[in-house]
């Protein structure tokens, strides 16, 4: 099956579905790019969305279009304007683009509350009007025995008789998590640190004891440690943007390619050499989960 990735970040969807045909990824973050480029063949274009033209969308000849539009319209933190804020447009563009070009599905992904918003219900209207089937589904990698609390909507509009989210995901949140590989928080920690490295992870002692009560702190030991969400500002914020890992010594944050396993990353997976360690952050904190993409998305191996 053919794909176009929408708001492509670093590749979440491709590397999720390896056994797709993804034609072309599209967004606008030349550092995104630099690691789908190190890890992919598909052509990367950079792009702002909102200027990409139905003619240009129907040459890619897609069966699927996959999207993962900026969350904030939708959430607390960007006070849930939906359609009234900027960061909506390319994704009103594309709601709009669907009609005309019409590919066989379009499968979303976006914050919980995105379907109580405006947007959805644009989205709904306009593409009901044209016959796709809309189905949604809140769904946390905890599900499939993930230790990652990172719940999320997934939106799917198929044309026709298109697959059943029942089907796909199971009846229940926890029907099929026995048939995926279910690791524990520690399996995907690293062990082997230079000191400078080290020394950018560790929290300052300070930091950590004046913040306290408001962490959200594992321990990995712990058979049943689940890591919260990251989010793009970890390492720069310090509380509501991921978990700290106790160890010896105090705390210390999640290393990018600790993140990158916990999202479910292989471990051939690679980033750029001038990325720092804080871009890597940002950039992993607007990705995917890919155990839940992946099962999501399974039906499209036929």
């Amino acid at each position: 099956m053919r794909a176009l990735e929408l708001f492509a970040g670093i590749g979440g969807m491709h590397a999720a579905c390896p056994w797709l045909d993804v034609v072309a990824a599209v967004d606008i973050n030349r550092d995104s790019q630099s690691v789908y480029a190190l890890n992919f063949q598909s052509p990367y274009w950079i792009r702002e969305l909102e200027t990409l033209s139905y003619d240009w969308l129907a040459s890619q000849g897609a069966d699927l279009w996959w999207m993962s539009p900026p969350c904030t319209p939708f959430s607390r933190r960007g006070h849930r304007k939906g359609l009234a804020d900027p960061r909506a447009r390319s994704l009103v563009q594309l709601i709009h683009a669907v009609p005309h070009v019409q590919p066989e599905m379009v499968v979303l992904e976006n914050v919980v509350g995105f379907e109580d918003s405006s947007a959805f219900d644009l989205l709904s209207e306009t593409w009901s009007a044209v016959g796709y089937r809309i189905q949604h589904r809140t769904i946390c990698p905890t599900h499939f025995g993930w230790p990652n609390r990172r719940p999320r909507v997934y939106v799917l509009a198929s044309r026709s008789n298109g697959p059943s989210l029942s089907e796909s995901l199971g009846s229940t949140p926890n029907s099929r998590s026995k048939a995926t590989y279910q690791p524990r928080l520690q399996q995907l920690l690293c062990d082997n640190w230079n000191s400078q490295e080290f020394n950018q992870l560790v929290l300052d002692p300070t930091i950590a004891n004046g913040y306290a009560a408001a962490l959200d702190i594992v321990d990995p030991t712990q058979p049943d440690a689940v890591a919260a969400c990251f989010g793009s500002s970890y390492g720069r914020v310090v509380t509501k943007a991921g978990s700290y890992i106790r160890f010896d010594q105090g705390l210390r944050r999640f290393a990018p390619r600790e993140i990158a396993n916990v999202l479910g990353f292989p471990e051939t997976f690679r980033f750029p050499e001038h990325l720092t360690m804080q871009r890597l952050w940002h950039l992993l904190g607007n990705s995917l989960s890919l155990p839940v993409v992946s099962s999501l998305l399974e039906f499209t191996r036929s």
